[in-house]
């Protein structure tokens, strides 16, 4: 029975939210609200984003304003993919959108599942590039230079016609994310991302987040542990874009910039940075006061007030609660739970 209560507290940081989120989408689906399912959806997405992000941030301390490059990447890839490559009634398919495209991949035709993996993967991949010179930074010169990152994506993005039809954006993608569908990539990426947490590496790469000198002058080797990070974010990063873009169907460069940015970092923060509780209750938080914000803004015509009124929020927490909601703490079980008696009155254990 110990070895039991020991078990289910060592993973209550990854039971316990993720029992939450699925107790929130049931309640949300089981209600039949079409507008509500929609957000949740987009909440969940933004979730999977978010924990990617953390995956980085949370246990590196080095802040990144770059990631949604990665989300970006994701989608084009993924859409690329799973677009037809011709078109069939009506629905215009590669042959006519991206026309510029290499043949291989203009003939190429991918089921969503393999689509999104196949978005994640190519993501892990630049970012094991590009990590050579970015993660030989600290402080606020990696957080500019993962800014220039997103920068530098969206300018292609923006002018690569052959590949992603420019500001002209992409259409024609296969709208199959739906909520359940992005339910369960939150699963996944909340076990990649807890996983991550119980490695040496990720044991090393918190050790010099709390004191990078320390830690080097113990031998170990920050830049490595960054990079394995960076990348493994880098990949559920590129998977949450991949269900952005087949939940979306048609977007453009400008869909993975700035407002997406400043909305999962707003949801990090607020949640708390170094906790994968925190990075998931956050996510759930700002999507709800988004959502009453967004309503209350239609009912008093008042416009801005959902940006306005999550910028206060924001203000607030890291006024009130600088460490975010959880204050970087884990989700635990309590230690004592009360024992009932013979006819369902609590006794002392």
């Amino acid at each position: 029975m110990a070895s039991l209560r020991s078990t289910l507290d060592s993973a209550s940081p990854l039971l316990l939210p993720a029992a939450a989120v699925l107790a929130i989408t049931a309640i949300v689906q089981a209600g039949g609200d079409e507008l509500l399912s929609r957000v949740l959806t987009v909440a969940l997405m933004n979730m999977v984003i978010v924990i990617g992000l953390y995956t980085f941030v949370g246990n590196s301390g080095v802040f990144s304003f770059g990631h949604i490059a990665f989300a970006a990447i994701g989608a084009y890839s993924a859409a690329i993919l799973a677009a037809p490559p011709k078109s069939v009634d009506g629905v215009s398919g590669k042959d006519i959108l991206l026309s510029g495209l290499p043949t291989f991949l203009r003939d190429a035709h991918a089921s969503p599942l393999v689509a999104t993996l196949a978005g994640g993967a190519v993501c892990a991949v630049i970012a094991a590039i590009v990590s050579l010179p970015l993660m030989r930074l600290s402080g606020i010169a990696a957080s500019i230079a993962t800014f220039s990152l997103l920068l530098i994506v969206n300018v292609v993005a923006s002018n690569w016609r052959a590949v992603t039809n420019g500001t002209g954006g992409i259409a024609g993608v296969p709208t199959t994310t739906t909520a359940w569908v992005a339910l369960c990539w939150v699963l996944v990426a909340m076990g990649a991302a807890f996983a991550f947490q119980l490695t040496r590496v990720c044991l090393r790469l918190r050790a010099s987040r709390e004191d990078e000198v320390a830690a080097r002058a113990s031998g170990i080797a920050i830049y490595l542990e960054r990079r394995y990070a960076f990348v493994l974010s880098a990949f559920l990063v590129g998977v949450g874009g991949g269900l952005y873009g087949q939940y979306l169907g048609s977007f453009s460069p400008g869909a993975f910039y700035l407002p997406l940015t400043f909305t999962t970092v707003a949801m990090l923060v607020i949640g708390g940075t170094t906790s994968l509780t925190g990075a998931v209750f956050g996510a759930v938080f700002v999507a709800t006061i988004s959502e009453l914000l967004r309503r209350t803004e239609e009912s008093v015509h008042v416009s801005s007030l959902s940006q306005i009124g999550l910028a206060v929020v924001m203000l607030l927490v890291l006024t009130l609660r600088p460490g975010g909601l959880t204050g970087g703490a884990e989700a635990r079980l309590p230690r004592r739970l009360p024992r009932l008696g013979r006819f369902g009155a609590r006794t002392r254990s």
